[in-house]
């Protein structure tokens, strides 16, 4: 006698395999969302450590000389930095290709429309302001915020008179949001001389 399944057994069969199918593709799916989000968490924290990293390397290598504007006249100032217009201007030393430039090269933080802005300049007194290669430094940025240090003040402009022109604020503060995430940064560039 040929044994063999019945249509009830059959479909019961299907049913439990549909089933089982359905949850592991659930699991599958969600375990791909998660490793998705878990990328794009990596990358943004990623960018914003690379970010703090030429911030911090650039503020700690200022060159505390003064700055002069686009015509060689003098600026009040080694350091100028406004929350108002939401830029600091400075000199670093960066390393350059050739030994025959000066390492000195003048560096600008500004925040245009979104996004927070690295212009470097191709010398530290520049005569031409169109000329420089910029960097988008973080994206997405909103309530973004400068902030200055001294003698145990923060102010939202530098210099604040004439006894600070010659001088780099102790700290630097940052304060913004990105997609609706606060973060503080807070640069001590660490120089102590004045020109």
């Amino acid at each position: 006698m040929n044994r063999g399944f019945t249509l009830l057994e059959v479909l019961v069969s299907l049913l439990i395999l549909s089933m089982i199918a359905i949850i592991s593709s659930n699991i599958l799916q969600s375990s791909l969302d998660l490793e998705r989000s878990s990328t794009k968490k990596i990358s943004e924290v990623s960018n914003l450590y690379f970010s703090s990293i030429i911030i911090r390397r650039d503020i700690r290598q200022i060159v505390n000389v003064p700055l002069r504007d686009y015509f060689g006249n003098q600026i009040d100032g080694s350091f100028k930095g406004s929350n108002l217009n939401k830029n600091i201007t400075f000199n670093t030393k960066i390393n350059s290709v050739s030994n025959q430039a000066s390492p000195i090269k003048r560096i600008e933080y500004t925040l245009l429309r979104d996004q927070f802005i690295r212009k470097q300049f191709y010398s530290s007194n520049p005569y031409n302001r169109d000329e420089f290669v910029s960097t988008q430094i973080i994206k997405n940025v909103s309530d973004f915020e400068l902030s200055f240090l001294y003698e145990k003040k923060w102010y939202s402009d530098w210099p604040l008179d004439k006894k600070t022109q010659n001088k780099i604020p102790l700290l630097i503060k940052l304060e913004f949001k990105q997609d609706k995430k606060s973060y503080i940064w807070i640069i001590e560039p660490n120089i102590t001389y004045e020109f």
